[in-house]
This record gives structure tokens, sequence and C-alpha cells, in this order.
């Protein structure tokens, strides 16, 4: 049984918005439903018998209203979906606004030993990339040019520049055009970055 179609379908019929076509799938399904899943149709008939009541009697919504619904509750699902699938690290909530999930994406090789990054997003317009780097202990970053700004956080651990630590929640910048020094770590750090996608992954 399609649980989620027999929801969808539960909450147009409580509202009086089932086509007959509809109709006869919904009884379809509801005489497969489990009696956990008929006993919370049935209490969304009866809250929606209780408005009806209030207010003398319900209304069908015009079709622009369901399909809007429809968009919706299909919308909620593929939210769903997206959030407890183990290969679906990203969520679109609206056109251009989404979230990532880093927990749930592999860490691809860098080409420096021992460094692994997740590109989080990436600006096409600017050429810029945002990512999380997991940097391993005794690590060497050799000396790169910034062909564009550089701007780097520490989440955890510790990396090395000039013979100076920097630790967790220190912020680091890098101007465009600037040359960054060999870069070490003796413990591993994890880094989230905001960086020219041709200084850091020059094979993309």
């Amino acid at each position: 049984m399609n649980r989620e179609r027999l929801q969808d379908l539960a909450i147009l019929n409580s509202i009086c918005a089932l086509n007959v076509e509809e109709r006869k799938e919904f009884e379809v399904l509801i005489e497969q439903a489990d009696e956990s899943t008929r006993s919370e149709i049935a209490s969304w008939d009866a809250t929606a018998a209780m408005l009806g009541a209030i207010s003398g009697h319900i209304v069908a919504p015009p079709a622009r209203v369901k399909e809007k619904l429809m968009r919706r509750i299909q919308e909620r699902h593929a939210t769903e979906r997206a959030l407890d699938g183990p290969a679906s690290p990203r969520v679109n909530h609206a056109p251009g606004i989404y979230s990532m999930y880093p927990d749930k994406m592999k860490w691809d090789k860098h080409a420096v030993d021992g460094v692994y990054i997740k590109v989080l997003t990436e600006s096409e317009r600017r050429g810029y990339v945002t990512m999380l780097m997991k940097v391993e202990p005794g690590v060497v970053f050799p000396e790169h040019h910034h062909s564009g700004e550089e701007e780097c956080y520490v989440l955890s651990g510790s990396i090395i520049l000039n013979g100076k630590t920097i630790g967790p929640g220190v912020f680091h910048h890098g101007d465009e055009e600037s040359e960054h020094a060999t870069v070490t770590s003796d413990e591993g750090a994890l880094l989230f970055l905001v960086v020219s996608k041709e200084d850091y992954i020059p094979s993309v």
C-alpha cells in the first residue's frame, strides 16, 4: 500500500475535494490500510465534520486551491524523503534556497595527500566554492598562490602557519593574489573554507 498517496487522498477527502476516480482509489487504499492508519484518517474526518458543523456546511475548494494543496503536500513528502535518505544530502526549500547535510556526503580526496574535502556549494558567477576540509595529522600543505580571496575558519583541531598554531574558533584570511606559506598540522583539523575553485580544485 502507498501510505503517502493514502495520506494525500485522505486530506483531500476531509475537505470534500476528491473527484470520482480519486474517491475510488481512496476507498481501495482504505481497505488495504492497517487499523492505526484508519484511525488516523477517521480523526481527520471527524475534525472536518466538526468544522463543517460550525460553519453550517463544507464547501469544496476551487480546482486551483486543490492544485496548490497537492503541490505543497508533494513538496513536504519530497523534503521528508530527502532528510531521511542516506544518499540525499541536499534539501530544496524553494527556488534558489536549499540546505546541505554534510554528514550525508562522502569525503573526496584532495590532490594533497591526507587532505579531504566536501564541496557544499559553488558560485558559478564568482568562481568560488564553499567547502569543508579535513586535514589528517602530519599533513604538509605546500606553499600556494591565491588567485582569489581565501576565507578559512577552524572548526576543530589546529593548523600551523608561520610557526603559529591556529586552533578552533580562529578565522584566517588570505587576500587575492597573495602567497600562502606552507601549512602543517600535528593533530589534524577540520576547516570551513570559502575559496577560489581554481586554487583548491584545479582538476574540476
